[in-house]
């Protein structure tokens, strides 16, 4: 259903890998249906068949056929009436859109933009060439390309903000932003405001999407978890704090959630957590 793949050299700073995300009604009760969870991460997305819409916060958002989103702040449903889809998709570092195509990533939380218009010319010839390709490999290597174009002459560099985003994956999004501006050497009110323009969201709510991630990485299926040993480990301040945090997150308090009905959630974020612990 879920499939990574890796991302050349000189993308490897703004993208953090790309995936595919094969689905078909008849695996479903209803229709096609799977729970996200905010990942820290922007996304581009292209449909070679079938599509998805976004349903979240009792609102549907439809998704076009090549579209971005940047911050996801809530928990969402990927949905889709169609009886296959096919998907292949860019995942970016959290800076990624901002460096490559200057996305206003606050106006970007949350939304479905067009991908067409952030590249000049549009992609009608990107188009022609991604439905001919016979592999998901090829395919993938068809929307690198682009990308790899676009970086090219955009030629951004990684600035103190990139260095901040790594230090908090690093720590598991544990550390405190006091404790990262001791780091980066720059004004506290200066580090929230271009923070903000880069990333699309706060430092302290990015922060918390980080440590959120990676204890969720840890929370098994087969086994019963001890949420108040996990609390403990990922630095909550107590448990009514992680189950207060859990319940923002999933929409439901840790015993109320069985991570063995969300077997694509578990692949998910399993790919994301390990990104960032080896990177």
């Amino acid at each position: 259903m879920f499939e990574t793949y890796p991302t050349s050299k000189i993308l490897q700073p703004y993208i953090a890998f790309y995936y595919t995300i094969k689905c078909q009604k008849s695996d479903y009760v209803d229709k096609i249906s799977e729970f996200c969870l905010p990942s820290g991460f922007g996304v581009m997305g292209f449909h070679f068949c079938g599509s998805f819409y976004i349903f979240q916060k009792n609102e549907k958002q439809e998704l076009s056929r090549f579209y971005t989103v940047g911050q996801q702040t809530h928990h969402y449903y990927f949905n889709s009436d169609s009886d296959r889809v096919d998907l292949y998709g860019v995942t970016f570092k959290p800076t990624g859109l901002w460096h490559l195509f200057g996305l206003d990533m606050p106006s970007s939380n949350d939304k479905a933009g067009v991908a067409n218009t952030l590249f000049k010319g549009g992609l009608a010839c990107f188009t022609k060439e991604f439905e001919s390709r016979q592999s998901p490999e090829s395919r993938i290597r068809v929307i690198e390309r682009i990308l790899l174009k676009k970086c090219l002459s955009v030629r951004p560099s990684l600035n103190f903000i990139d260095y901040a985003v790594q230090l908090m994956n690093e720590t598991y999004g544990c550390s405190s932003i006091t404790n990262i501006l001791k780091k980066i050497n720059v004004s506290e009110r200066y580090f929230q405001k271009k923070f903000k323009v880069m990333v699309g969201i706060s430092p302290c709510a990015y922060n918390r999407i980080v440590r959120f991630n990676f204890m969720f990485a840890e929370v098994k299926s087969d086994t019963p978890n001890n949420f108040i040993s996990l609390a403990a480990l990922f630095n909550y301040y107590d448990f009514p704090h992680f189950s207060n945090d859990f319940k923002k997150h999933c929409g439901v308090c840790p015993s109320k959630f069985h991570i063995d009905r969300f077997n694509f959630l578990q692949e998910l974020m399993a790919s994301h957590a390990l990104l960032e612990k080896h990177k």
